[in-house]
């Protein structure tokens, strides 16, 4: 199968639209203590209004999924982009709380248009690829990978040339979202249509048990993972890093976790899905609070663990994603938009309360809480060998 059979040529534009409506994804995050200060909020009451935002537009992932599942037609996978990359930047433009708030959710909503059909995208064209883990590794992964960029660019071109400088990021969006409508293929048939409707599907994931787990999973996943992006730039502002620093060590942070999406298969084929999932979610905590021992006296080595972290912290999701999907294979764009999306919602409802706990306790508190539950879970899993 050479480069530019339908399967690689998927693969390839699929992979890299993901990159860029990522990329878009995190492009704020190092920026949040900025807007905080612009606006005249504290961190409590921007904690909320990202959990919202994140709440809601997750929340439609499965609803988009089905849609695409139905309509077999790319829509979702350009206007997600489109929106993403048009409304994320607009944000810095923002002189209200209230506009904010309009320009994060509907740049959100982009993200979440693009990903249940992609991901369903990347199962269609390989359904008959004996190794699709390590395909949706590289497609998770590069998404990941554009996640982490996001940070870095952003505080370069605020940092360099100002706050508006953001507003530059709508045009390569626009042009990669022409792009990847032109190079990657029209959809495959389905071996099956959907019959069914949108709340009978969802009774079907619901009976089954091998999804319920995996969705709890992947919400405790989203949360760590939200959670540790969000206030992780609070915490370097506290201990002396400047803004430049920041997005770099948030960067290296979802690099480190791009990568262990990408590497999971193989890691797989050792210690099998099960022991993949323990290994991410135990290793954490002991990371986490090695990391806050350190930060105030050895700094770069407690940068290195941190960023060690991100690479825990991440990987599983492709695995997750992959036994999903084999669970649900008739319900691909939905199976995909709750694991995604609906979790990625669910574990950001976490941010609201985090958000007091900050406020109120330091950032440190949440780090540590975070990574308890996380190792909790990891116990839970390694016990019962939910995967075997």
């Amino acid at each position: 199968m050479g480069f530019f059979s339908k399967e690689k040529r998927a693969l390839f534009g699929l992979s890299f639209g993901h990159f860029n409506v990522d990329l878009y994804a995190a492009l704020l995050v190092p920026l949040y203590p900025l807007i905080t200060s612009k606006l005249g909020i504290n961190l409590a009451i921007i904690s909320s209004i990202i959990a919202l935002g994140h709440l809601v537009s997750s929340m439609m992932q499965p609803v988009f999924g089905f849609i695409a599942d139905k309509l077999r037609h790319r829509v979702f996978m350009v206007w997600g982009l489109v929106l993403a990359s048009i409304f994320i930047p607009l944000t810095i433009k923002s002189h209200t709380v209230y506009l904010f708030g309009l320009f994060l959710l509907l740049g959100m909503v982009g993200n979440a248009f693009f990903h249940p059909q992609v991901s369903a995208l990347v199962k269609d064209f390989n359904k008959n690829n004996p190794d699709l883990s390590r395909s949706m590794g590289i497609f998770l992964g590069l998404g990941t990978i554009g996640y982490a960029i996001g940070p870095y660019i952003s505080t370069f071109l605020v940092e360099n040339f100002g706050q508006n400088a953001l507003l530059y990021m709508i045009i390569p969006g626009i042009l990669s979202s022409i792009f990847i409508y032109f190079f990657v293929p029209k959809m495959p048939p389905k071996d099956c249509y959907i019959q069914e409707n949108f709340f009978f599907i969802l009774k079907e994931i619901m009976k089954n048990k091998t999804c319920m787990f995996l969705m709890f999973v992947s919400v405790i996943k989203s949360a760590v993972s939200i959670s540790f992006g969000t206030y992780i730039p609070f915490l370097l502002k506290t201990n002396g890093f400047n803004l430049s620093q920041t997005g770099i060590i948030v960067t290296l942070f979802f690099i480190s976790g791009g990568l262990a999406t990408i590497v999971s298969s193989r890691i797989e084929k050792y210690i099998n899905a099960n022991g993949v999932v323990v290994l991410s979610f135990l290793s954490i905590l002991p990371l986490t609070v090695a990391f806050l021992a350190l930060i105030k006296t050895y700094k770069i080595l407690a940068v290195i663990l941190f960023i060690l972290t991100g690479f825990f912290i991440l990987l599983s999701v492709g695995i997750i994603l992959v036994h999903a999907q084999k669970a649900m294979p008739k319900y691909l764009g939905v199976i995909s938009g709750v694991m995604q999306g609906f979790s990625w919602g669910l574990g950001a409802l976490f941010l609201a309360p985090l958000g007091f706990i900050g406020q109120n306790f330091g950032v440190d508190k949440i780090l540590i809480l975070m990574a308890s539950i996380a190792f909790a879970v990891g116990l839970y899993t390694a016990k019962n060998k939910c995967l075997n």
